[in-house]
This record gives C-alpha cells, sequence and structure tokens, in this order.
C-alpha cells in the first residue's frame, strides 16, 4: 500500500518581536513523530526564512520556503505549483493566508484540504471575514485545538460545524522534569534569587493576548503580603519595553524579572513553585501542557482552552480573565497554602499524560487516513 502524502503550508513560525512561536514549537515535536513507513509528510513556508523557521531547520526540520506573503498576486500559482509537483493526497494548512489560498488551490486541484485553527481570536479583521465567507464551501475539514477554538472557527471564521475536528495540541510529556537540585541552585544564583524566596512565573510571548500587564498588576498585590516573592516573566515579545516600564510604574522592580527568551523551559520551570496563565484570550497554549507535565502549581483564567484543560480546585485555581484582583489573590491562597499547591501540581501531572505529542499525532494520522480513503471512495465512484 502507498503512503499517504501530506504537505503543510504555514503562514509563519513565529511572532514579530518573540523569538519562538507555538507552531515552530509543534512542528519540531510532530515531523520526528509521524509513521513514515504509512506517511509522506511534507513541510512549506509561506514566506522568506527568519529566525524562527531557521532555528525549526537546526532542529532537523526539513523545510521549503515559498517566499510569498498574503498580497502577491503570484502566491496561489505557487501553491498549484507545489500541488503539481509533489501530488498530495492531503493538503493541511495553517494560518489565516495559508488557508485562504489553500483552500482555493486544493478545489482546483481536486486534493482535500485541512484547514488547521491554533487559537481563538475575538477581533477578525474585516477583510478577514469577507475571504472567510467567500470560501467556507471550500472548507473540507478544520481542526481546532479546543472547543474554543471550533467555536470560533464556527461563529466567526464561518466554517460548517459538522466539517470541524477538536485534536489538543500536545507536548513530549518525558521531556518536562524537574532538573536535579544541584541544577536548581544554578539557575537560582544566574537569575540572582536567593534560595529562600518563593518564585512565581509566567512563559509565554509578551502580547496583549496573554494578559501580562494584569500579573504584573497581581503581582503588585501579591508583595504587599508576601514581599519576599519573586516574580518572573519569561519570554520574550512586542510588549516587552511597555511591561517593564509599568514595572517601574508600580514600582516593584526589584521583584520582578525579565529572563527573555529561554530555550530550557524545563530548567526555568523547575525553580517556579506557582506558574500563572493569565490570558485574556488564548486557544491552547503549549505552556499549558507543559506546566501539567513538569507538575507545577497553577492559576489560570478560565480564557478560552484553558479552561478546557484545567479543573478549578482540581488541577489549578481559575479565575476569570482581566481580573488581577482574582489573579492575586489565588497565588497568595497558594503561597499560603502548601499542600494545595502540592495536591493540584500532583493531580495536573497525573492529568498531563493524556496531552502527550504522540498522542496528537497519531489522532493527526488517523484524521489522514480517514480523508484518504474518503478521497479514494470518491474518486472510485462512477
Amino acid at each position: 500500500m502507498s503512503r499517504i502524502k501530506v504537505v503543510h503550508i504555514c503562514d509563519k513560525f513565529g511572532m514579530k518581536g518573540s523569538t519562538v512561536h507555538g507552531a515552530s514549537r509543534l512542528f519540531s515535536w510532530w515531523m520526528p513523530r509521524f509513521d513514515y513507513d504509512r506517511f509522506d509528510v511534507r513541510l512549506y513556508g509561506l514566506k522568506k526564512p527568519d529566525q524562527s523557521s531557521r532555528a525549526l531547520e537546526a532542529e532537523g526540520v526539513k523545510l521549503t520556503y515559498l517566499c510569498k506573503s498574503a498580497t502577491d498576486p503570484t502566491t496561489l500559482l505557487s501553491f498549484l505549483k507545489v500541488l503539481r509537483r509533489d501530488h498530495p493526497d492531503i493538503l493541511h494548512l495553517h494560518g489565516w493566508t495559508s488557508a485562504h489560498y489553500g483552500r482555493i488551490a486544493g478545489r482546483l486541484a481536486g486534493i482535500p484540504t485541512i484547514m488547521h485553527e491554533h487559537g481563538a481570536h475575538p477581533f477578525v479583521p474585516k477583510s478577514q471575514q469577507v475571504a472567510d465567507r467567500l470560501l467556507s464551501k471550500l472548507t473540507d475539514i478544520a481542526i481546532a485545538v479546543s472547543r474554543a477554538s471550533r467555536d470560533f472557527l464556527v461563529q466567526s471564521r464561518y466554517v460548517d460545524p459538522q466539517k470541524v475536528r477538536v485534536i489538543f495540541n500536545g507536548v513530549p510529556i518525558s521531556d518536562f522534569h524537574a532538573s536535579t537540585q544541584e541544577a536548581i541552585r544554578e539557575t537560582r544564583e544566574c537569575l540572582g534569587i536567593p534560595p529562600d524566596c518563593p518564585v512565581v512565573g509566567t512563559i509565554g510571548r509578551l502580547d496583549i493576548e496573554k494578559g501580562m500587564d494584569h500579573f504584573l498588576r497581581a503581582a503588585k498585590v501579591v508583595l504587599g503580603k508576601f514581599p519576599s516573592v519573586r516574580f518572573l516573566i519569561v519570554g520574550d515579545g512586542p510588549l516587552r519595553q511597555d511591561l517593564e516600564q509599568m514595572t517601574r510604574d508600580l514600582e516593584i522592580t526589584g521583584s520582578v524579572l525579565f529572563t527573555g527568551y529561554r530555550p530550557d523551559v524545563p530548567r526555568i520551570q523547575s525553580i517556579i513553585g506557582i506558574q500563572v496563565f493569565a490570558s485574556l484570550w488564548d486557544g491552547a497554549p503549549l505552556t499549558a501542557f507543559e506546566a501539567m507535565a513538569m507538575g507545577k502549581a497553577v492559576v489560570t483564567t478560565n480564557a478560552g482552552g484553558l479552561a478546557e484543560i484545567f479543573e478549578h480546585e482540581q488541577t489549578a485555581l481559575v479565575v476569570p480573565p482581566g481580573d488581577s484582583r482574582a489573579l492575586a489573590d489565588a497565588v497568595g491562597r497558594l503561597l499560603g497554602d502548601n499542600s494545595l499547591a502540592y495536591e493540584l501540581g500532583r493531580n495536573a501531572r497525573d492529568v498531563s499524560m493524556k496531552y502527550d505529542i504522540g498522542h496528537t499525532v497519531r489522532n493527526l494520522e488517523s484524521l489522514y487516513e480517514e480523508v484518504s480513503l474518503r478521497r479514494s471512495g470518491s474518486m472510485a465512484s462512477p
């Protein structure tokens, strides 16, 4: 039996102002785990090479660049050229621009398309809404990374709900485990954090949807009761300078540390006692699964997919998005109750196994087989 050939085309592997993006991390985990005895999986980048895509290549992922954009009139021709050259059984699309041109190219070439939605955005540009309305009937299958993403696809991108499949993201669970005590000591020393100071951290892109300003306002409140706590903001992004200015305005600079991008997430997580997700909206952030795998005590908002990943009082303390006081109260509660923090972390670790990246890849492969079988049946019909 011949292998099922799948072509992935992704808009971008990084976001402006940040070193890595969820898509690039996913591909670095997905690509080596596909069963290449059964599948021929290829990856294309819509745009020119950038820092994130080069980092992906450095991890051994083979990547071909189309060097196109949303406004380039030859973009559709490039998609059709890929389809004529590779003859894929399935075209798997990531990002709004790829979904636009890919659905058209797939229909023209008679190749089924899968549109993968990785987020749940509250604001959709008018031009995007018009394009999605026009292209809705060209959507064969859409993947949502959470039920919140599914609702977004149906309500804001006009996808038939019968065509949406929810496949949660995941992470390589075995890669996320506590560092040695020596490594923890060295990391604290490197960051200038005394051994007896509790650490509350948040990991993610420094952008509006992650609610980092609410994290800082909560830190101000927490420090009023727990002055020895250190707060870590791990990651980079376009709002870093604004957030650093905010720490000065709040007069908490001595208690807040911006680490920038860290490639050693498990090591930095090992010194974090409480991990916070202050998102205003979100799909299903990979850092949530990482925190669970590490057995972290978590405080999170119930924004988007976060409400589906964490259960209040069982695997996390869950608060409304945009409520800095509730965020601070939940953090303070865990700082004052070590047994509760331990219980939440232990429960989260137990649940994390269902979010292993291997399950995600097997679910993708099952969908590929379903779509390929359906296509074969359609082609065989008179």
